[in-house]
């Protein structure tokens, strides 16, 4: 099922039958179109039924930085990186930017969104992790942006609501 524009942004899901022994977890496919772009750029396996509401929770929370917002794409991804693991161990990781759902960011899929309170800007990056020093490298990523309005998000948030992945699927 494809929720909202793959030309800047949609919520693509699948559950896969064959994945699934009962209705308990729904494995299945998970993908966000950003842009034109698919992320994840593989087939992985997604637990659904946690990874579908982790979602739609963070596309209702995204918060409102007008400076982040308005910077260049490199710097504005570095910031909201930066936000979400900080590098400093006494600062808490500030998750609301974060839209990856767990199968996304543990295979090193990261998409970050900021609003500036009439639209939201999301950025997605697949950035190499270097174990030794724990961080992910963000020199040189290609990062891939779309802009969409705050009341199209709201219409995806709402069709993504309705649907109960355990009931409906």
């Amino acid at each position: 099922m494809i929720i909202g524009n793959p030309y800047c942004f949609a919520v693509i899901f699948e559950v896969v039958e064959s994945w699934n022994a009962d209705k308990t977890f729904q494995n299945g496919i998970l993908f966000l179109a950003i842009n034109s772009e698919i992320f994840p750029k593989e087939i992985q396996s997604a637990t659904l039924s946690c990874e579908f509401s982790e979602l739609t929770d963070s596309l209702k929370n995204i918060p409102i930085d007008k400076r982040i917002f308005s910077i260049p794409v490199e710097k504005a991804y570095a910031e909201l990186y930066n936000l979400v693991f900080p590098e400093n161990w006494d600062i808490d990781n500030d998750y609301r930017y974060m839209i990856s759902t767990p199968s996304f960011s543990d295979n090193d899929y990261l998409i970050f969104a900021v609003s500036n309170g009439e639209k939201i800007r999301i950025l997605a990056s697949h950035p190499d992790y270097c174990k030794e020093e724990s961080i992910h490298i963000l020199d040189g990523l290609e990062i891939t942006e779309t802009f969409i309005d705050i009341s199209d998000l709201n219409k995806i948030i709402d069709k993504l609501s309705n649907i109960d992945i355990r009931r409906d699927l």
